[in-house]
């Protein structure tokens, strides 16, 4: 019997060299990776702490992903390297080259198709979908048109987003930053149309969430660093602080995909809107954790 594949999906690490707030959590992480030996560590974006302008967050968070003891692959966040030029929200840094060209340097590629096993695995840059007139978005549309074509029909895909496609339904138009607006959405699926995508893998809001619909299954995981929002904020899913441990059927089981969430047993349940609510943006708190 083939044994199955195993990827850890790890997302939204939020991780500072002068502002560690949830470097335990990390920490628990490499642990459980160099105990468990997954076959692959996807990583689904926001490994810096908050500034996609930040060059030492971005240097610090590389070398926090090579530390990692198994094969890994990262996408970026809203974070890493902006948010979406549509869809996101008010007031905060969009998305552009220099920035991009920032995680390039650090990261080496922000979209990427991988076969593993018996399986293809697509990782793509969220906030470039759409880009209203970015050259990397072309660029990604191209590659992703390239990728899906090169990918035989009947051979399962698993596509990894840093935010959600949808909230509540894949025709809503009133995104507000939580996920792709509808543009980006049915861009992103073009290409895959007559093939076998069985899974969007996708972090961002913080929440550990699964559903089926349509034949295609949605799995949010939840960050490694933290809750975000007050309780009596409205939430989509479980919230919860953890990660994705995916085992994806080969052989006689192709296709076939168990998750299950794991950390909430050993991860900090850190509450990012604290610190928020005192100091108003996590990058005017202080260098260091100053708790007594």
């Amino acid at each position: 019997m083939t044994e199955d594949l195993r990827i850890a999906f790890v997302t939204d690490l939020h991780l500072s060299a002068v502002r560690p707030y949830y470097q335990d959590n990390w920490e628990l992480v490499l642990e459980w990776i160099e105990e468990e030996k997954p076959d692959l560590v996807v990583v689904g974006g926001d490994v810096v702490l908050s500034d996609p302008d930040d060059d030492a967050d971005h240097a610090f968070a590389r070398k926090q992903l090579d530390r990692i003891t198994a094969p890994w692959l990262v996408i970026p966040g809203n974070h890493d390297v902006g948010e979406n030029i549509i869809s996101g929200g008010k007031g905060q840094k969009k998305v552009d080259e220099a920035r991009r060209r920032r995680w390039l340097d650090h990261f080496g590629q922000d979209f990427w198709r991988n076969d593993v096993g018996e399986w293809t695995l697509i990782g793509v840059n969220a906030q470039i979908v759409n880009g209203d007139g970015l050259a990397a978005d072309e660029e990604q549309k191209t590659f992703l048109a390239e990728a899906a074509a090169m990918t035989p029909d009947d051979r399962p895909i698993a596509l990894f987003v840093h935010k959600p496609l949808f909230m509540d339904h894949p025709s809503e138009t009133d995104v507000h930053g939580h996920c792709l607006e509808l543009d980006a959405r049915r861009q992103l699926l073009a290409p895959f149309a007559g093939k076998r995508l069985v899974f969007i893998a996708c972090g961002h809001k913080h929440q550990y969430r699964s559903f089926g619909m349509d034949g295609l299954l949605h799995i949010w995981a939840p960050a490694t660093s933290s809750i975000n929002f007050p309780p009596d904020v409205k939430m989509w899913g479980l919230r919860e602080v953890g990660f994705i441990d995916f085992s994806l059927g080969q052989g006689e089981r192709l296709g076939r995909v168990r998750q299950r969430l794991v950390g909430r047993d050993f991860l900090f349940r850190h509450e990012s809107y604290i610190r928020n609510l005192e100091y108003g943006d996590v990058m005017k708190a202080p260098p260091v954790d100053q708790r007594g």
